[in-house]
């Protein structure tokens, strides 16, 4: 078995890199606090009497900062023909404000899905709304790289600007290659090969495991260039973000007006970069402590009073951070309440096949299959519930936890690995072989389990599986060093106890059990775990598993012969269309079926439609018919260069589908004395149809 990189122990390229990281941010922490403790008792004296009527021009300057920023994305939306109310807007932008701040490391995520899910329900389609939050994140880094050039030159410092300009003109630069490529398709390809060769460096040097980027780039310059916007929206939509950028730092000079402290007008801007560069750590809930050691600091550095330096920061946090926050929360649960009653909405369904045709009626009993279930990254079996409560008797399945997850006594580990622990569980229980059902991250396990033993795997189901061009900007920051560590420690454990006291809640609010597709993110994140190892590293060990093993699995699609069902949600934003098309496109014996209005998690958001495309294409397993003289019954019309088929033998026939339309008769010889010894496997027809006269040989070998 190929042992995966992600999942040796004790790795020292990144044990050695996160503790002297954690080691220095704790220092700086403890050198801001040291700076600063002598002048806190001194700042409440201060903030006792300050001018609190200045204050509220600070609020109106914070107010007209979040709505320059929402006036940006409003803006920008226009290239979707969408334009939404300035309140709508307005509001989405402080909920997703609220979110970012508030939630360490994950809360960007958070609010970057927030906006997106809003631009989507106002009109905008996907595309329009992934276009639009990609287009607001150049925009902004280009407005802040502006900034920092501007307090560079008002400082003066020749050392500050020599960082500073060429900081701003590598960021107009790439805002310049953007903005061509987008436009030009050449010069996207060389700003594609170029990006790829220096993140595939760069991930060599720092030993981060990581796939191949170039389809990701190509996919984020297919979704940029895919719409245009005029020059002069591009401007209004830069000059919205500067508003954003200038109005928020003009709240930090109201805070030192406050407190009785002289403007440091010449480095100004610079303080506030101090303090915006550390909330963007992330490392706390809004960089609380951090960012108000950073700005005291830097204040006290221009000459300012020690205990006016910490007076300023405090009054500037408590209107750009807590003010912003709370306003967000409150607005959202006001939404919430206002939010009439949810009525029950259909659940989706599987969309008609469009190779579907009239099926005969079985001339037998189906035949019983057995199933094994996998769940996703993160998940338990209980995934599977609704699934299995509507799956067909003749079909065996079983749900267990993953390594790493649940009730798992095993550690994480991955895709290899968890291939072959699906094979020992076969081979404990005594099954032969088993049709392999997974979701999401599981889905590269279930195709390499299929490659390392296709005797032993009968057929592949995906549901919004891993593979070609899954792999986003969010996976990479999830498996790099240090980052990966801390986002993952802080998500578990932050997020679960935060689920389970709103799923309390909920639960009471309504006086009965949540439904497994309700609330679905609070239901994944709130299970109960008593495994082997702790969530966070699981998770983690998954993620770099998923960078490093995904090119090994990309490489071995052509030689999985066994069919595959690829279950999918046009708009799934987790798992693009785009990897399930590129999977079957590459794998030899695939086809795939919709599922719109559910998202990435089928099991739970349409179990019954899941269930339903699982029986159908296990029902194409057994629709074969043989006669006691050996004669098999194969549609000609299914048997083209395209589709390969399955044929299995029990060591004397093989079987071929049963037709749907007309059929024509094949006999086989019943001795096969090439086949003794080998076990029961499945044969594989490919290529243009070849079927045998009567007392012919087997056609093709085994493989």
């Amino acid at each position: 078995m190929t042992e995966s990189l992600a999942s040796r122990p004790g790795r020292p390229g990144w044990s050695r890199a996160v503790v002297p990281a954690a080691v220095t941010i704790v220092a700086v922490v403890l050198c801001a606090a040291a700076a600063a403790s002598s002048d806190v008792a001194g700042s409440l004296e201060v903030l006792v009497h300050v001018r609190w009527s200045v204050l509220a021009v600070g609020v109106a300057l914070e107010v007209i900062s979040i709505a320059a920023f929402a006036a940006m994305f409003r803006q920008l939306l226009k290239v979707g023909r969408v334009r939404p109310r300035r309140s709508e807007m307005l509001v989405a932008v402080y909920v997703a404000n609220a979110m970012s701040v508030s939630v360490p490391l994950a809360g960007p995520g958070l609010a970057a899905a927030y906006l997106f899910r809003r631009f989507t329900r106002s009109g905008a389609g996907t595309a329009g709304a992934g276009w639009t939050l990609l287009a607001g994140g150049v925009i902004s880094t280009t407005a802040w790289a502006i900034i920092l050039a501007v307090g560079g030159l008002a400082s003066g410092h020749t050392a500050v600007l020599a960082i500073t300009i060429p900081v701003l003109a590598l960021v107009v630069a790439v805002a310049a290659a953007i903005a061509v490529a987008a436009r030009h398709r050449p010069v996207r390809q060389v700003v594609e090969n170029f990006l790829t060769q220096v993140l595939t460096q760069g991930a060599r040097l720092s030993r981060w495991p990581a796939t191949d980027p170039k389809l990701t780039l190509r996919a984020w310059g297919q979704q940029f260039s895919a719409l245009r916007l005029p020059t002069s929206d591009w401007g209004l939509a830069l000059g919205d973000s500067l508003l954003n950028w200038f109005t928020d730092a003009a709240v930090l000079t109201v805070a030192i007006i406050a407190v009785g402290a002289r403007v440091p007008w010449h480095v100004l801007l610079l303080v506030y970069a101090a303090g915006v560069g550390a909330q963007g750590l992330s490392l706390t809930p809004g960089g609380f402590a951090i960012t108000e050691g950073a700005i005291s600091l830097a204040l006290v550095a221009s000459g300012m009073d020690g205990r006016q330096a910490v007076a300023a920061a405090v009054l500037y946090r408590l209107i750009s951070f807590w003010f912003n926050a709370a306003l967000g929360w409150l607005i959202l649960l006001f939404l919430q309440a206002r939010r009439p009653a949810a009525q029950s909405a259909p659940e989706p369904v599987l969309e008609p096949s469009a190779e579907s045709a009239p099926q005969t009626m079985p001339l037998t009993a189906p035949h019983e299959h057995q199933l094994v279930l996998l769940h996703g990254q993160p998940g338990s079996a209980a995934d599977w519930d609704a699934v299995l409560a509507r799956l067909p008797a003749h079909l065996h399945a079983v749900a267990k936890d993953r390594p790493g997850y649940g009730a798992s006594q095993r550690n994480a580990t991955g895709f290899t690995g968890n291939a072959q622990v699906v094979i020992d569980d076969l081979d404990e229980r005594g099954v032969e072989a088993a049709v392999l059902v997974a979701h999401s991250w599981a889905g590269g396990a279930a195709l390499l389990a299929a490659r390392l033993a296709p005797h032993r795997v009968k057929a592949v189901v995906l549901l919004a599986g891993v593979g070609p061009s899954s792999v986003s900007i969010a996976d990479w920051l999830l498996a790099a060093p240090v980052i990966g560590s801390l986002a993952a420690r802080v998500m578990w454990a932050w997020t679960p106890w935060i689920a389970r006291v709103r799923l309390a809640w909920l639960i009471d609010r309504k006086g009965r059990p949540l439904d497994p597709g309700e609330h679905l993110s609070l239901q994944v994140w709130g299970e109960k775990h008593t495994g082997a190892e702790p969530r966070w590293r699981a998770f983690l060990t998954e993620q770099r598993a998923l960078l490093s093993e995904l090119a090994e699995l990309e490489s071995a699609l052509p030689s999985i012969g066994v069919p595959v069902l690829l279950l999918a949600d046009p708009a799934d934003q987790i798992v693009p269309i785009m990897t399930a098309q590129r999977l079957a496109s590459e794998l030899p014996d695939a086809r795939m079926r919709l599922i719109s209005d559910a998202g990435h998690h089928l099991p739970r958001r349409a179990p019954g439609a899941v269930a339903e495309a699982i029986a159908g294409f296990v029902a194409t397993l057994d629709e074969t018919a043989v006669s006691d003289s050996g004669d098999l019954v194969a549609a000609p019309d299914q048997m083209n260069s395209r589709t390969t088929r399955s044929a299995c033998t029990s060591g004397l026939t093989p079987r071929l589908p049963l037709p749907y339309k007309s059929a024509v008769r094949v006999r086989y010889p019943r001795q096969c004395p090439s086949l003794r010894g080998v076990p029961p496997r499945c044969l594989r027809l490919s290529g243009e149809p070849r079927l045998p006269q009567p007392g012919g040989s087997i056609p093709r070998a085994l493989r």
